[in-house]
């Protein structure tokens, strides 16, 4: 989903925030301080990856590697490494690690363990999200229990990308991540849409518990 200005110059002209943003803070960059990364605040990336369900992180993953690839040698599909992120995960990392090394110790990180954090915690949540699916496998009180550990590893999930846009985020120059904080139109109809689609899994939850 992305991140679109809500005051178009005309009707019908719509302008990408967040890509403004980013190409006036490498006008104003030069070398090795220019944007590499995608700029976000912590805040907002918890709030957008919760309500669609961990969907924001294809985004995420688009977004940095599309400003990586000006800096490699070889063609990549920023596209596809989004969609398949979990095989590209550890790769991304260890370049945000590299970048940051010029930090403080206390805002690096070890790419390897959140890299694997994250993959592990998505994979084994999706893998227990299909095993509910199949209602004749277990009881309801099992179900309900797979789903709450589901639940558990996708809120995991979340540390390791905080973690790493934090270090993005110092990277960039913009520690709070005033380049992309604010929330466009289109962020607002995701969060309202993302609200009403956990409202109705809780009561679908509730619902198998009183049935139960």
């Amino acid at each position: 989903m992305s991140d679109i200005d809500s005051t178009p110059a005309t009707s019908n002209e719509v302008e990408d925030t967040e890509a403004v943003n980013i190409q006036a803070a490498n006008q104003a960059s030069s070398g090795e301080n220019a944007i590499r990364f995608f700029p976000v605040s912590e805040g907002k990336l918890i709030t957008l990856y919760i309500v669609s369900f961990g969907m924001y992180a294809i985004y995420w993953f688009y977004k940095n590697w599309t400003l990586q690839q000006e800096s490699m040698e070889e063609k990549i599909r920023p596209f596809w490494r989004a969609i398949f992120s979990i095989f590209y995960t550890h790769s991304l990392f260890k370049r945000i690690h590299q970048q940051a090394s010029n930090l403080e110790k206390k805002h690096q990180f070890n790419a390897n363990v959140y890299a694997t954090l994250f993959v592990a915690a998505i994979v084994i949540s999706n893998i227990i999200d299909r095993l509910t699916m199949n209602s004749n496998m277990f009881e309801s009180s099992s179900q309900n229990s797979l789903v709450i550990i589901s639940l558990v590893l996708f809120f995991v999930s979340i540390y390791p990308l905080v973690k790493v846009q934090a270090t993005v985020n110092r990277i960039n120059n913009d520690m709070l991540g005033f380049l992309n904080h604010k929330y466009s139109i289109w962020n607002y109809l995701l969060i309202a849409l993302g609200c009403i689609l956990w409202v109705l899994f809780g009561l679908g939850i509730l619902n198998e518990s009183l049935m139960s």
